[in-house]
């Protein structure tokens, strides 16, 4: 999968109903550009860091598809924003700081999010930021 995403020009959600997507976050944390219905659920985790089209409106879909394929520079600056938004707001790691110190805060006491720290972590399902590797046939 890993493989998929890092030569992949574009990664498309076409969805209507849709949590937090761990497919659309793994795209992004690819490095690959995005474009996803406009839903909040996407919206919310694309922010500028990729394009949306108008939820069932497959004339915008294709407007959007026909412009990304085009414009290659578009779908870099995106890819790279995306895998900068991943890093910054969605690794485990700091999920589980912020996490930990609400829990700390609703129970009135210090924030205790250095004790976090010292444990041995390791991977806890951090999203794998994935290195770019040569685009295949593009």
């Amino acid at each position: 999968m890993d493989e998929l995403l890092t030569n992949a020009m574009l990664f498309v959600l076409p969805s209507d109903i849709e949590g937090l997507s761990l497919a659309l976050l793994d795209a992004m944390g690819a490095g690959v550009c995005v474009l996803t219905s406009d839903i909040a659920e996407n919206c919310e985790l694309v922010e500028g860091a990729g394009f949306t089209f108008k939820r069932g409106d497959v004339n915008d879909l294709e407007r959007m598809l026909r412009w990304l394929i085009s414009d290659s520079s578009a779908r870099l600056m995106a890819a790279e924003k995306a895998q900068q938004r991943v890093r910054e707001h969605y690794l485990w790691r700091g999920i589980t700081v912020e996490v930990e110190r609400a829990y700390w805060r609703t129970m009135g006491r210090e924030d205790s999010s250095a004790a976090l720290r010292q444990l041995p972590l390791g991977n806890l399902g951090d999203l794998t930021i994935l290195p770019k590797t040569k685009k295949i046939g593009m």
